[in-house]
């Protein structure tokens, strides 16, 4: 249940749990199709499709009684309960069943307001059914590789954080005071115009607030650039961490596909060396 590559069995499960956790998020894709979606309710709100909602408690299903395998063959109880993957997996599980039990159950209020709040609540829920995506790091070296780049990364992200940071608030002010004696300026202020200055040194450039001064366009040109050297100046850090965790991982998955062939074969040679004595009499069957 958690080393797809220690037997056959093992990785038919593991790939049996990647296709239900793809199937669930396509499900829950598509079912916000307004053609897919299923009669209203009394009150004229769509309601999801039945067949989609089949696959989605088929899938539910596979999701809580592998989390419960794996709990029963857990060794330590407390350490698989804290264990962020295994947080993922109750996330995952966890909405549609409180979901469930709202709809099913007598709580839900007749009063419009209180029924439109017990909705918005019942859609929260349904959002957090996003997080079994994230179930497929337990399969896929190049997902935990990025968890682990993310979290042993922290001060290179801190620092480009805190560079984006300067630049915005530098940057935001001058535009700002370029910007905004000019008619219909769009600059109105410098909390406003961190906007710009996020997705100008982003190199993004949505189009929706732009200088119209020679001076704001100067600005502008200096913070794109400066926001291309702020993002490139820590990321060849982010993805040597990113390398180095990859390949010992790799590694690791071939040390013990090694061990266990190994294993494998010291099991067949005893068996046959056993053979052998029994053949010449040596040993009793």
């Amino acid at each position: 249940m958690e080393k797809p590559d220690t037997s056959i069995a093992a990785k038919v499960v593991s790939m049996v749990s990647v296709i239900f956790v793809v199937v669930s998020t396509i499900a829950m894709v598509i079912n916000t199709l307004p053609d897919l979606a299923g009669p209203p309710d009394e009150k004229g709100n769509p309601t999801d499709n039945p067949t989609l909602s089949i696959i989605e408690a088929i899938c539910i299903t596979w999701f809580t009684l592998e989390y419960i395998l794996r709990f029963m063959g857990a060794p330590e109880k407390c350490a698989f309960v804290k264990d962020g993957m295994n947080i993922v997996d109750v996330l995952a599980i966890l909405p549609y069943f409180v979901t469930a039990l709202i709809m099913e159950s007598n709580i839900i209020p007749e009063d419009n307001e209180d029924f439109d709040d017990v909705r918005r609540i019942i859609s929260v829920f349904r959002i957090m059914r996003i997080m079994r995506i994230f179930k497929l790091a337990r399969h896929s070296t190049g997902l935990q590789s990025i968890a682990y780049t993310v979290t042993h990364s922290y001060k290179e992200l801190a620092l480009l954080v805190l560079f984006m940071g300067m630049g915005v608030l530098i940057f935001s002010s001058l535009c700002y005071f370029a910007e905004k004696d000019e008619p219909d300026s769009k600059y109105t202020s410098i909390p406003a115009t961190f906007w710009w200055a996020i997705i100008t040194m982003c190199t993004v450039g949505y189009g929706d607030i732009y200088p119209t001064t020679a001076l704001g366009k100067l600005i502008g040109v200096f913070t794109a650039i400066s926001g291309v050297l702020v993002i490139a100046l820590p990321i060849p850090i982010v993805v040597n961490n990113f390398a180095k965790f990859y390949n010992e991982t790799k590694k690791k998955q071939v040390q013990l596909a090694r061990k266990v062939e190994k294993e494998k074969w010291k099991i067949q040679e005893e068996q046959e060396r056993r053979r052998f004595l029994i053949s010449i009499g040596e040993i009793k069957e």
